[in-house]
């Protein structure tokens, strides 16, 4: 399938999303036993994915409360060097929330950290603060580790994030 979010509760299938740079984000009820697994780009955070994984877990019987998320590597504040169309997409759903998030570096230039807007959004949906891991790997100034479509372009490769319920 083609989307941003994949939510089971069946022991022994693989959930996997696909990234090289976009964030791959991980969550899991152990109360009820249910997995899900987000592909969070700029359009993705700004479409509020993180949230919509949550509101999909519920489906299952997932209470926000209940959820431990997982954010994993991607391009971080540090490097996410965009124009105003990634900026104001946040603020246009998010309003003054946004705005630890985005740093203007010039009047058409600006830093965004995704991996804390999710984070936001997880909270948002109602997972607490303390149950969501942000990792502070960045897959653009760690070239070694990950692949990065923003050094390389599509001349490269993809990692994967997978997370499965155990029998």
């Amino acid at each position: 399938y083609e989307v941003d979010v994949l939510v089971t509760d069946i022991p022994g299938v693989s959930l996997v999303v696909f990234g090289a740079d976009c964030l791959p984000v991980l969550f899991y009820d152990p109360v009820r036993r249910v997995a899900a697994a987000a592909h969070a780009g700029w359009r993705g955070t700004a479409a509020g994915i993180v949230e919509r994984a949550v509101e999909k877990m519920a489906f299952y019987g997932s209470r926000p409360e209940d959820i431990l998320a997982a954010i994993g590597p991607g391009i971080s504040r540090c490097c996410f060097e965009t124009h105003e169309d990634v900026p104001h997409a946040m603020w246009a759903v998010l309003g003054k929330q946004a705005d630890p998030f985005i740093d203007r570096l010039s009047r058409e230039k600006f830093l965004v950290d995704l991996k804390g807007i999710n984070g936001l959004w997880g909270q948002l949906a109602g997972v607490p603060a303390n149950q969501i891991e942000i990792s502070d790997l960045c897959t653009a100034c760690r070239q070694d580790l990950f692949w990065s479509h923003r050094h390389v372009g599509e001349a490269r490769g993809v990692m994967s994030a997978v997370i499965q319920l155990t029998e």
